[in-house]
Order: C-alpha cells, then structure tokens, then sequence
C-alpha cells in the first residue's frame, strides 16, 4: 500500500503531539499585531496537525475553523475542543470570510498552483495571510560532524537536512500575487532541549525519517540513540521560527 508523505504524520500523532517544537509567543502576538486582529475574530487553519500552533491562536480569543486530513492527527486535535475539519485545503470550499488564515509547518504540503488564490478567496478584505515554520540549525564542531557521518552512513540522501528547506521563495510568491499586499517575514530564535530518547522520537515524527525503510529508520535512530548519549545525554537545537505575512487587498 503507498503511503502519502504528507500524511505520514498520523502513524504517530501521540509522539508528534508530544514532541514536536511549538512557536514563541512572540510570533503569536507579531501575527495579531499585524493583522489587527481581536478575540473573537475567526480564523482558518490550514494543516492544523495535533494543534501545536492552534492552541496559542485560541488563548488569543481566535474563532479557529482547523482543516488537518490526517484522520489521526485530527483525532487529537479534537481532543483538545478545536472546531477540526478531515480535509485538504484544496478540497475545502469556504462558507464564510476569515480574518486571518494561517499555516504552521504545513504549507508546502498544500498542492496546487492556485493555493494562494484559494487562501485570498477565503480572506475577508484586509484579513491577513500567516505562514509559519520552525526551521532547526544544524548542529556545529564535533556533535555536527558526527551527526553528519551518521547520515551519510545509513540514509546519505536526508544529509543536509533543514538546510535544503526552500523557504526564501514563499515571501516572493506573496508578493508577486495581485490579491496581497504590505508583505513582510519575521524569525523569531529560541532553543529546545532534548534527552536522547526525546531526539531520537523526534526523529520518528518527521515525514523524511517516516519514510525510511523501516530497518533503516531503526538502525539510523539507535545510533543517533548512542551518539546524544555520548556527548553528554541531552542536545540542544536552536529554532528560527519564521512568519511570512501579507494583507488581502
């Protein structure tokens, strides 16, 4: 059976709620500030997964509508009482105007050319379009060098990592849109310790790892395992979470 990338999350939603990173609050207050939005204001959610971005959004009073197709990551999330929808954006049709539409570590998993024409379409006039991700730094000195040897020993084609994200293009993309204006990217930096148990299910929860031969996976993770385990038991990954941001016309 062929098993979709994007929606690999859902084997393990328990670890992903667990384990993955959040955002700082100061990237929740930008995006309020920014959008002028108030308590109250609705909101949509695009890939909410267990709701590591939604909660944030709800202590600020937002109305959230979260889409997430995941069956099992949406299990979670409603766990927590969010207003959750089993379904991709490109198959959701709007039956109201949000103010803010947002997505946290999830929008390039949304298809489509016309994805910004769908997010303006959902935006009330003015509303504002956030699209977040943490982005790990790569680890330096002797902890990154054998880190690295790891990776290209069991899995050569994940070497690299976070540096190959290609994010620099999403704040071109709003601004070359008609429909969106006044754009701007914000990071935000902050740190997360981990024990190397913690790390390595981490490792379990990213979509690349997830697809990884299963003996490969697990031989990758015990020897990460060991490696966190000899340099000290515990790491420390430095985030920058950055925020694009634009107002609809």
């Amino acid at each position: 059976m062929t098993r979709e990338q994007g929606l690999v999350f859902g084997e393990v939603a328990g670890d992903y709620d667990a384990l993955r990173p959040g955002y700082p609050d100061a990237l929740f207050d930008h995006v309020m500030q920014f959008g002028a939005l108030q308590a109250g204001d609705r909101a949509l959610e695009v890939g909410a997964g267990t709701g590591k971005a939604t909660r944030s959004f709800l202590e600020r009073g937002l109305s959230i509508h979260a889409l997430e197709p995941s069956p099992e990551m949406a299990a979670v999330l409603q766990q927590y009482g969010v207003d959750a929808e089993a379904v991709r954006f490109e198959q959701f049709t709007p039956r109201e105007s949000f103010r803010v539409l947002y997505a946290a570590q999830a929008w390039h998993w949304v298809l489509g050319a016309d994805r910004y024409d769908r997010a303006a379409a959902a935006l009330a006039p003015g509303g504002t379009i956030a699209l977040f991700w943490n982005k790990p730094r790569e680890w330096d000195g002797e902890l990154g060098a054998a880190n690295n040897a790891l990776y290209a020993q069991h899995a050569p084609h994940l070497e690299g990592g976070a540096k190959n994200w290609q994010l620099g293009g999403v704040l071109d993309e709003l601004a070359a849109h008609p429909s969106f204006e006044h754009t701007e990217r914000q990071r935000f930096t902050w740190t997360q310790q981990y024990s190397g148990a913690d790390y390595v299910r981490l490792l379990t929860t990213m979509s690349d790892h997830r697809m990884l031969p299963d003996e490969t996976r697990t031989t990758l993770h015990g020897a990460m395992g060991k490696l966190v385990d000899e340099h000290g038991g515990t790491v420390e990954v430095t985030y920058d979470a950055s925020v694009y941001l634009a107002h609809r016309c």
